[in-house]
């Protein structure tokens, strides 16, 4: 493949793949959910993810979440993917497979069934979905084996966390760590709220590390960005899952540019990037994100989402609407990013606007 100007990339949210890759110089078509005011900004061209468009064989795909169920794996066949393939995809996200893999690796990971299982300390989960949105305890959940489910032990006291990483289908390179939350509800006590990194690692955690993207990258043929969830028990690593595509983390990297260059450069010509490159995307601080959720149904009308869009600098906003629109409690309206000297600052720097925003939502009912 040669090198391409245009990228299209499709997700259920693709924002930050979008900025990322126009500050690299490509040309975005942006496929996606909700088509937010900086999506389109950052692209030439947005379409609604459902139906999937079809632009011919020209223009190369990348993708973000969404894609994580074998039907609409099944929709990508015909397109010019960059990254890891279809095919990988699939052993990546059937969960017989990968934990089998894990196991034959000597991967260590949390207890698994695929037969129903009941208690407190036992999840039921599910490959097919992403951030969280179907994770409940056994005894909350459905008893069926449908594809993809799977029962796994609860962890209660370890720290969730997750590595960013580039692969070129034999080894990987490491962006950073990450630390994550959640915004639990009744309905998704496991759904995702924010995460910041990287967190500083000790030599020995960046070796560990480093061996373990390693193996899952020659096992799986991963290529491009992806990311590996984790359960961190004080010095052990319980690995969760991969996530072979873009993921939200990559708006923790390359703020100043040459991220979605080295993400092409892995794809295209299998190559990674240097230390220095990789010191120069993680940058000299921490950087966060949360995202914000409708606290009840709601509409933001245009004099609101113009006001929202009027404070974006002074909240740190993104992901804002581009047009009026209805919101169930639960989604995602927005989200803030913030860069801080450390991870505890970052984190307190992000609930603190949360708060301020969401006493400033309640001023545009």
């Amino acid at each position: 493949m040669t090198w391409p100007t245009r990228l299209v990339i499709a997700g259920l949210s693709v924002r930050a793949a979008a900025e990322a890759a126009r500050r690299d110089g490509f040309e975005v078509i942006a496929v996606d959910r909700f088509g937010d005011a900086d999506t389109r900004a950052a692209a030439i061209e947005w379409r609604a993810l459902t139906p999937l468009p079809d632009f011919g064989g020209g223009v190369p795909w990348l993708i973000t979440s969404g894609f994580d169920s074998p039907d609409a794996l099944a929709w990508l066949q015909d397109r010019p993917l960059l990254g890891t393939a279809p095919a990988a995809i699939a052993r990546v996200r059937d969960p017989r497979t990968f934990f089998a893999a894990l196991d034959a690796r000597g991967i260590a990971h949390p207890a698994v069934s695929f037969t129903p299982q009941t208690g407190a300390d036992w999840l039921c989960k599910d490959f097919a979905s992403s951030g969280g949105e179907q994770v409940r305890f056994a005894d909350q959940a459905p008893g069926d084996t449908a594809p993809g489910r799977y029962w796994q032990r609860h962890v209660p006291d370890a720290e969730p966390v997750s590595l960013t990483f580039l692969g070129n289908g034999e080894r990987a390179a490491l962006l950073g760590l990450n630390r994550q939350w959640l915004h639990p509800d009744a309905r998704c006590p496991w759904r995702f709220g924010g995460l910041i990194g990287p967190l500083p690692l000790t030599g020995r955690q960046q070796t560990r590390l480093q061996g373990l993207a390693d193996r899952l990258v020659s096992e799986f043929g991963l290529r491009g960005l992806a990311s590996l969830d984790l359960l961190r028990c004080g010095d052990g690593l319980l690995v969760l899952e991969v996530n072979p595509r873009l993921s939200a983390s990559l708006g923790l990297y390359g703020p100043q540019g040459g991220l979605m260059r080295a993400v092409v450069e892995a794809c295209v010509h299998e190559r990674l990037p240097a230390d220095s490159t990789l010191l120069r995307l993680r940058g000299s601080g921490l950087r966060g994100l949360e995202i914000v959720r409708a606290q009840r149904s709601c509409t933001l009308g245009t004099a609101a989402v113009a006001t929202l869009q009027q404070q974006a600098g002074a909240f740190g906003l993104h992901d804002l609407p581009a047009e009026p629109q209805g919101f169930d409690a639960g989604d995602p309206l927005c989200s803030i990013e913030v860069d801080g000297r450390d991870a505890d600052a970052v984190r307190q720097a992000l609930t603190g606007r949360h708060a301020a925003l969401t006493l400033f939502l309640e001023t545009l009912r």
